[in-house]
């Protein structure tokens, strides 16, 4: 089949590689969309954390946001047959440790993250292999597209879970990529009675806007503290979405929450965070989640998605097919004001 493999830092080719061989409880599935996802672009140009950590190692086949339908299943495969359509987690646990023992995969040590750390191969390719206990269904109502948008989603839900975001609370999203403008969607799903999102460019907060966000604040005009001062009026700012993944919009959010307030942040940072108020974060009670992937959040998603809650296909700006995976990775390099969502199609 065919697959993008990156073998190095700014070295991506579309290779031959065998199909995958089944195991027992394993099914194959023919790859019908895949998400281009910030982390992939990083990984190619070996700017992630983790690849200077090395937990990234090279070669892999990237790919974590994917939709497809069953091609093949193993012989002790029970709850999938050929033809059904799904989508899968982000990480291949070992399925027989503690955590793997009673249900909680996610926090498996042996774990593999598809397509990034520890690398179980991605979805640049013409089919992914997965267990069977990490592959969900994907209701007929819910088309390939928003099934491609599943992760995101519910790394954007977990975040919002995690700040704990309930009725009538006021929530700053910081960020308009994918997840945080989903982020803002789920935060209004979630109860919140405002929510407003800042980021630097006008099309993706417009988009924010269709999606349900009460306000925008751009930071390229507006100063950030002024205006979420504004917008939340005497009850402050509750909740902060930390989704940029900018160490000065993370300082800045320790000044703008209200006392007894929580940060959510669900963005990795390429630098330490220097110059942090530690006294002001301790003497106003602040609360600080860090949001490590989804956990356990992709069957609320698709349930929103199935009942017609969640529509997130309008982020998608841009199609590939796999042959063009340089082009994708020159498109994800010119931080276009128009992109938001770049989708890979498959057969």
């Amino acid at each position: 089949m065919k697959a993008a493999k990156i073998f190095g830092p700014g070295d991506i080719k579309i290779v031959d590689v065998p199909i995958p061989v089944l195991g027992a409880h394993d099914v194959l599935c023919r790859v019908v969309r895949a998400g281009v996802c910030g982390t992939d672009y990083a990984i190619y140009t070996g700017e992630l954390s983790f690849v200077k950590s090395g937990l990234v190692k090279y070669p892999l086949i990237p790919g974590h946001e994917w939709s497809g339908v069953v091609e093949k299943i193993g012989p002790e495969v029970d709850n999938f047959r050929p033809g059904d359509r799904v989508v899968g987690d982000t990480y291949v646990s070992c399925g027989h440790c503690n955590f793997c023992a009673i249900g909680n995969t996610s926090r498996c040590k042996k774990n593999r993250s598809v397509g990034t750390i520890n690398a179980w191969d991605g979805a640049y390719a013409e089919y992914i292999m997965m267990p069977e206990r990490h592959l969900f269904h994907l209701p007929d109502s819910v088309s390939f597209d928003n099934g491609a948008l599943i992760e995101p989603a519910a790394t954007a839900l977990y975040a919002v879970t995690l700040a704990g975001v309930k009725i009538a609370d006021t929530v700053l999203v910081l960020g308009s990529g994918p997840i945080g403008i989903i982020a803002a969607k789920m935060a209004k799903l979630s109860g919140a009675g405002k929510v407003i999102i800042a980021a630097r460019k006008d099309f993706k907060l417009k988009a924010a806007l269709a999606l349900g966000a009460d306000a925008a604040i751009n930071t390229t005009r507006d100063n950030l503290a002024e205006k979420a001062r504004e917008y939340s009026g005497e009850y402050g700012i509750d909740r902060i979405i930390e989704a940029s993944g900018s160490t000065e919009l993370f300082k800045e959010a320790l000044q703008i929450i209200k006392p007894g307030g929580v940060i959510s942040c669900v963005a990795f940072y390429d630098r330490p965070a220097d110059g942090i108020d530690l006294d002001r974060f301790i003497i106003n009670d602040v609360t600080i989640r860090a949001v490590a992937g989804s956990q356990g959040m992709y069957p609320l998603v698709l349930k929103l998605m199935d009942l017609g809650l969640a529509d997130f296909s309008s982020l998608i700006t841009e199609r590939h097919l796999l042959e063009n995976v340089l082009q994708i990775m020159h498109d994800m390099k010119q931080q276009s004001e128009m992109k938001i969502k770049i989708i890979i199609e498959g057969n």
